[in-house]
């Protein structure tokens, strides 16, 4: 079993809401500068560098530094939203969640309409299980696309989607020619893993926007979701004709030429999505796939460390390093990677299904038994088929 494609996980990750969108103090600092240098470039304005040298320490594997100096420059800066918002996006990572809910509690008081900063609190109080604060924020984010994913799950959590669902339904029957409403329940059916119901109504919010690059994308994962791969490819492209530089758009791609074995188009997908955000956790777990293909396992894990350093609430990371430790019979760092990757997604089935098989493997029957049972409930069909059938065994 391998990790299903990015555009797919961000649909499944209950727990990672906060998207990785992202000084001139960063270079005193990692030259050990003085500290007046470190506050003449905090306060030198330039909000597009700020973000981008902390990209880089991220990268570079100082996560630590690059909170340390882009919360120097936000401290000077506080109406500038994107560093703002990177900072907070920095605390989440390190698992500082009332660190990052100031940070985008400080931006709303500057900008209360700011969609991008709901979204991101809404994904913090989502993984502290604060559902209502959680929804509510979600709700203020619309119709940022991923919310609608984040929203199925939280009223999954309580019992009411189908209330949740009627009147998005509503909307898009009503008015077939507003594309939002068409794109708003079609981005839900796919999060409810339905889709092919999804791709009607995304296909009809495509007609009426066609360079709509969120649709596209959206399109795209659908295509994937129903194995119609070369449709996928030609939507994610089609959105990379509007945005050469779209870094969900390139990974996507990557997955989708994965799936068809082209791993030198996916290879150069990602190298370019790497370019394009040096912080993004997920291309580095694709390349770390494309090193396990090619039979490079240390290579892989390589890959799949650095970007639990750069991210390390990363679950797929976790998932791909504890396969290729269970597979080279590291037991012990396998069972650690899974564990790991459960303490920041306490109810992944995956995570659980691949932790009972390490479990299997060294004849721990009775805690394997105990994993497979947790991973049926798993919203992941082929990973609740596969504990099903190994709890028979």
């Amino acid at each position: 079993m391998r990790p299903v494609p990015f555009v797919v996980r961000a649909a499944l990750v209950t727990v990672i809401a906060c998207s990785s969108l992202v000084t001139a103090a960063a270079a005193q600092v990692t030259h050990a500068g003085s500290g007046d240098a470190i506050a003449g470039d905090a306060f030198a304005s330039d909000a597009a560098g700020a973000v981008e040298r902390a990209r880089k320490l991220v990268a570079g594997g100082d996560l630590a530094a690059a909170v340390r100096t882009l919360g120097l420059y936000v401290a000077a800066h506080p109406a500038e939203l994107d560093p703002a918002r990177y900072l907070g996006d920095l605390y989440y990572r390190q698992g500082d969640f009332p660190g990052a809910e100031r940070a985008f509690r400080a931006i709303l008081r500057v900008a209360p309409a700011d969609r991008e900063t709901h979204n991101r609190l809404g994904g913090i109080y989502a993984a502290q299980d604060r559902v209502a604060e959680a929804i509510a924020e979600f709700s203020k984010s619309l119709p940022i696309g991923t919310a609608y994913g984040h929203l199925v799950d939280l009223h999954r959590r309580l019992g009411d989607l189908d209330a949740f669902e009627v009147p998005l339904r509503r909307a898009a029957d009503d008015s077939p020619t507003n594309a939002a409403a068409q794109y708003a329940l079609g981005a839900v059916y796919r999060a409810e893993h339905r889709p092919a119901l999804g791709l009607a109504y995304l296909e009809r919010a495509l007609t009426l926007a066609p360079r709509a690059c969120p649709t596209l994308a959206e399109v795209g994962s659908a295509y994937l979701d129903l194995d119609r791969v070369g449709e996928a490819i030609g939507a994610f492209q089609r959105c990379l004709a509007i945005e050469s530089d779209n870094y969900a758009a390139l990974v996507n791609l990557a997955d989708a030429y994965i799936v068809q074995e082209r791993y030198a188009l996916a290879r150069a997908a990602l190298l370019k999505a790497v370019r394009a955000r040096p912080d993004g956790p997920e291309a580095l777990v694709d390349t770390g796939y494309l090193e396990d293909v090619a039979g490079q396992w240390q290579a892989a894990v390589a890959d799949y460390l650095r970007a639990i350093a750069i991210d390390p609430l990363s679950r797929d990371a976790y998932v791909d390093l504890g396969f290729d430790y269970d597979a080279h019979h590291l037991f012990a760092l396998a069972e650690a990677a899974f564990l790991k990757g459960l303490s920041i997604a306490p109810a992944d089935g995956r995570l659980h299904y691949l932790l009972g098989v390490t479990y299997r493997q060294q004849g721990k029957r009775d805690l394997a038994q105990r994993e497979y049972r947790r991973a049926v409930a798993s919203d992941e069909p082929d990973v609740a088929r596969a504990a099903s059938r190994d709890l028979r065994i």
